[in-house]
């Protein structure tokens, strides 16, 4: 169901906008330095940027998804990468990293602002002084122009599967429905995303401390706004001195 996503030409993009901030981006300068991926889940970012020279660190609160994680580790040469399992908003590693991403609507699982509020508050916290954090939203947009007609069925190594997306403009709710049969099991998923407003997305990190460098829409390098329909923000972490 993910084989359309390409995660290099992601990891690419976050590099990019690493490069807004101030960054450095080239592998004979980062060598050495942290990044922690929050929600990581199969690892398939982490991985990118531990290609990249960062020491990475993969948290993600489904063990099942770690332990796909860890199977493509065990076939990978190279840089080793910690994972860890911690949920987002409350597992802190406070003051280790120098950069910090969150991709893929992770926040858009995230059900309330307070929850919000208290994950841009985790994430400033885990970051070291002057670090970068790049974090995406999906935005309503995004629902309203592609929810209605997403659907999904195919078969791969006899696994059967069946995925649709709806969204509720009253709720800000985009639910997606997914049905995998193997063999003679029958495995359903609800996936609930909750769509917030830019302005609210800022109002919060900023409250937990975050300077915005950069917000950018739709995978370019051109300033988003509300019709947008992905976000990717570039924050840092001022320094006191």
């Amino acid at each position: 169901m993910m084989k359309a996503v390409d995660y290099k030409g992601w990891a690419r993009y976050i590099q990019l906008l690493m490069g807004v901030a101030g960054k450095e981006t080239r592998r004979s300068r980062i060598k050495g330095e942290t990044l922690l991926e929050f929600a990581c889940g199969t690892g398939n970012i982490s991985l990118m940027m531990s290609g990249f020279g960062y020491n990475v660190t993969g948290m993600d609160s489904s063990e099942s998804m770690l332990e796909v994680a860890r199977a493509k580790l065990s076939r990978r040469r190279g840089k080793p990468l910690r994972l860890l399992c911690a949920d987002m908003v409350t597992g802190s590693c406070e003051g280790e990293f120098d950069r910090a991403v969150c991709v893929y609507d992770s926040i858009n699982y995230i059900p309330t602002p307070e929850g919000l509020r208290h994950f841009f508050r985790n994430a400033f916290a885990s970051l070291k002084e002057g670090g970068v954090f790049v974090f995406d939203a999906s935005l309503e947009s995004n629902s309203l122009n592609d929810a209605s007609l997403f659907v999904q069925r195919g078969r791969y190594k006899g696994t059967y599967y069946h995925r649709k997306s709806l969204y509720d403009p009253v709720t800000k709710i985009h639910k997606t429905y997914v049905r995998v049969r193997i063999n003679d099991e029958i495995i359903e998923e609800v996936h609930m995303e909750y769509v917030y407003q830019l302005e609210l997305i800022r109002e919060l990190f900023a409250a937990a401390g975050f300077v915005e460098k950069f917000a950018a829409g739709d995978f370019t390098m051109l300033e988003a706004d509300e019709k947008s329909e992905r976000v990717h923000f570039v924050l840092v972490k001022p320094r006191h001195d």
